[in-house]
């Protein structure tokens, strides 16, 4: 069962995300009653991991501070300029899809300029969705990776154990024929042992009848002697 697991996973993991296309829009949205200028983008993604995600790419530009769950980085840094405007972000969606969306933030007075240097976020939020997409897969080519390991694991013991049981049957077999001689000398043994015990009983029988013969022969002398006077 769980070699049929892991095929099916190598089978399938490269077609997860495959031919994912990004797309991004403008969006403005009010961020705690102030105008924020910015750019949204689609993902196959449950809502809690495009967060996680997010914040972690915000990160490249600044501290983030999470607030309501609105991801807010103060001065940040973006291609080597300092904005004085804050970034601000967020994720909203479900469990199979979500949208990340990152602008900045602006106040009435200054919401032109603010929307004008909002543009360059368009790339950003393309980079954030297009490294999303490619990190999923990284994972999935990871796991793989990891199945493909784990089987060639198996795949060696399981060759080693074949060599042992090779080398068992081969033992086996030795031993077979070492007792099978054994076996043929030993009936070979008995016949001669019973031929033997034959020829001692008849033996025996021949020396008690020598036997009985000499005793009279001495009782004979014995007597012989008694009569000498």
């Amino acid at each position: 069962m769980k070699g049929k697991k892991v095929l099916l996973l190598l089978l399938f993991a490269p077609f997860i995300t495959y031919g994912q296309t990004v797309t991004v829009s403008s969006q403005s949205h009010k961020v705690k009653g102030e105008p924020a200028f910015g750019y949204v983008t689609s993902l196959d993604a449950p809502k809690d991991e495009v967060q996680s995600s997010l914040q972690k790419y915000l990160k490249t530009f600044g501290r983030v501070k999470n607030q309501d769950d609105v991801l807010v980085v103060n001065e940040p840094t973006i291609n080597g300029q300092l904005y004085k405007t804050p970034i601000v972000a967020y994720a909203k969606g479900g469990t199979a899809q979500a949208t990340a969306w990152i602008g900045l933030q602006a106040t009435s007075k200054n919401k032109d300029s603010v929307e004008q240097a909002a543009k360059p976020l368009e790339f950003l939020v393309k980079t954030f969705a297009v490294n999303f997409y490619r990190d999923k897969i990284q994972a999935q080519i990871d796991e793989a990776q990891r199945a493909v390991e784990a089987v060639e694991k198996q795949q060696q013991r399981t060759l080693s154990e074949q060599k042992t049981l090779n080398q068992k049957v081969v033992n086996n077999t030795n031993e077979f024929v070492q007792l099978t001689k054994a076996l043929q000398s030993n009936r070979a043994d008995s016949v001669l042992l019973q031929q033997k015990l034959v020829f001692n009983k008849k033996a025996q029988d021949s020396l008690v009848l020598v036997l009985d013969i000499v005793k009279k022969a001495v009782e004979f002398q014995k007597e012989k002697q008694r009569k000498v006077n």
